[in-house]
This record gives C-alpha cells, sequence and structure tokens, in this order.
C-alpha cells in the first residue's frame, strides 16, 4: 500500500524544509482529458505496455499543475523541471510539486515491489558506495541495494544538467542515510534527497537549490 500524501509530506518534505504536494494514482482509473497533443502520443502508445502507465502519469501530473497553476495543461511541460517530477512503478503514478518555485530541480523515484540484482550494483553504484554496501550484512543488502536505486534516480532527476550523465556520475555522501545530500562527482553540484521504504517499496526525493 502505498502511503497518503499527508505521509508523504511529512517523511519527504519536512526532512528537506519544503512544504510539497503530492499526487497518486493506481490502474484501473479512469482516462484524464487529454489535449489533442497527448491523444496523438497516447494513440501511438496503444496496445503497448506503456499506454497504461503513460496515462496514469499525465493524470497525476494534470491533478498537481491544477493544484498549483490553475489550470491542467501540461503540454508544455518538460523535465528536468523546478517544480515538477514524476515516477511510475508497477501499476502505480506518483507526481510531486514544489509550488514555491525556490528550487533549480526536483525529483521523485517510486518503486512498488522491486527487487534489484546485487550484480547491477557496479552499473550505478560508485566505487565508495559499493564498499559500504558490501560491509552491510548479506540480509540487509538487498534492502540498502534497492534504497540507494531510488534515491540515485530521484538525484538524477532533480539535477537541471543531467543530459548526458549517468546514476554513477551522481554520488551519496553518507550510503547509510535515509536523509542527506548527494552531489554530481564532475563539478561537485550539491543535491539533498530524504527516502521512505519497507519491504520491496521504496520511494526517494531529491532537490537541487
Amino acid at each position: 500500500m502505498l502511503p497518503d500524501s499527508g505521509f508523504l509530506k511529512s517523511a519527504l518534505g519536512e526532512p528537506l524544509g519544503l512544504d510539497l504536494l503530492f499526487s497518486a494514482a493506481r490502474a484501473p482509473a479512469g482516462a484524464p482529458a487529454l489535449s489533442p497533443t497527448e491523444q496523438v502520443r497516447f494513440e501511438a502508445l496503444q496496445n503497448t505496455a506503456r499506454a497504461t502507465s503513460w496515462l496514469l502519469g499525465r493524470a497525476v501530473l494534470k491533478n498537481l499543475h491544477g493544484d498549483v497553476d490553475g489550470c491542467a495543461d501540461i503540454d508544455e511541460l518538460s523535465f528536468p523541471n523546478p517544480r515538477f517530477s514524476l515516477s511510475h512503478s508497477a501499476d502505480v503514478a506518483l507526481a510531486v510539486a514544489e509550488p514555491s518555485g525556490c528550487l533549480q530541480g526536483i525529483g521523485v523515484d517510486l518503486e512498488v515491489d522491486t527487487r534489484i540484482q546485487q550484480a547491477a550494483g557496479r552499473f550505478f553504484l560508485t566505487e565508495r558506495e559499493v564498499q559500504w554496501l558490501e560491509s552491510q550484512t548479506s540480509e540487509r543488502r538487498p534492502h540498502h541495494l534497492l534504497r540507494l536505486w531510488c534515491i540515485k534516480e530521484a538525484v538524477f532527476k532533480a539535477n537541471p544538467g543531467n543530459a548526458g550523465k549517468t546514476l554513477a556520475d551522481h554520488e551519496i555522501r553518507d550510503p547509510g542515510r535515509a536523509a542527506g545530500e548527494a552531489r554530481v562527482r564532475a563539478t561537485g553540484k550539491s543535491m539533498e534527497y530524504a527516502s521512505w521504504c519497507e519491504s520491496r517499496t521504496c520511494i526517494a526525493l531529491a532537490v537541487c537549490r
């Protein structure tokens, strides 16, 4: 079960000192009203595995955009973005908004009933992060690996200069912390994150100030 927006505001927004808005939807859900541009994109996705998740994503983004800007028109919305971010996992979509516009970037990642193979760690973790992971008990490594993946995804999305970058280009200062700092390795640009994980479900949020 995905936590409600009140819990997410407390668990993810408060550690970062931000008053965030969240919107989530689970399939099946009523299809949102689509603009002509969106209708063309949806028709191209019909009969593919992405169609349902794309519609869910549009629904939660339209909901938040309406709350923040008073309209549901998101044709011009692009990512990375200083106020909005979106994530899909399984049959759930989750969007977040920072209404004041005080950030350079914001990113959210959602993982529902997800398992990351340990061998995959070398593709997105730095050498220091791998060493930390290997120092943990074998029973806890799957949990930490999923948490680190989720945080890295959120940090990557929050980086306004992420074009051409990979997850491994972003480093978590203290991999053991649920909330803390990360940086872009090449530039030293700093970001902050907060995360919540339970079993194989994890949500992370990151911001670039």
